[in-house]
């Protein structure tokens, strides 16, 4: 293998490293934040139901039903943003984008740990692979740039120069 060649894998391997975790982390934010709204909503219910079950024939204070309606108002508004926003199917398209970017990490990882015999042999492979990662690109949830340079900085990690072979034995 060129030294070229080398080098160009080595920056799909980077790019790829990036957006796979920029979907991993997105995920992991994703997911906190359908949390974040669908915990109070259960505490919420509870409270309402609980209301409503002890003081169906009482007379209550008025400030009391307004603070429950109130509860019920907040109630409707979350479980409306919960099933709007759709977060828990967000959080799950960049899990599956993250590990599917994760499968072509590994790939370039094995072909520069074990190269092709010829020349022929690793232009098929780099074809198919591009095909592969376009494919990828389309079907996977969009990241908005802030997010690729937050982790941009948290790059994974890189192998040694020296660990890879530079040429066909």
């Amino acid at each position: 293998m060129r030294i070229e060649q080398k080098q160009l894998l080595k920056s799909w391997r980077d790019e790829l490293g990036v957006t796979m975790h920029t979907h991993y982390v997105l995920s992991t934010k994703i997911r906190l934040l359908n949390y974040i709204l669908g915990i109070p909503c259960i505490i919420i219910a509870m409270l309402v139901a609980t209301y409503i079950f002890f003081t169906i024939n009482q007379n209550v204070v008025l400030w009391v039903k307004m603070l429950f309606g109130l509860l019920s108002l907040l109630l409707a508004i979350l479980a409306s943003l919960q099933t709007f926003l759709k977060y828990s199917e967000q959080a799950e398209n960049h899990r599956n984008a993250s590990a599917r970017y994760q499968a072509l990490f590994n790939g370039i990882d094995q072909l520069l740990v074990i190269p092709p015999k010829d020349e022929a042999a690793l232009g098929v492979w780099c074809d198919k692979f591009r095909e592969r990662w376009d494919e990828l690109n389309l079907e996977a949830p969009n990241i908005a740039n802030k997010f690729k340079l937050e982790s941009g900085a948290e790059t994974v990690s890189t192998t040694p120069e020296d660990s890879y072979q530079t040429s066909v034995e």
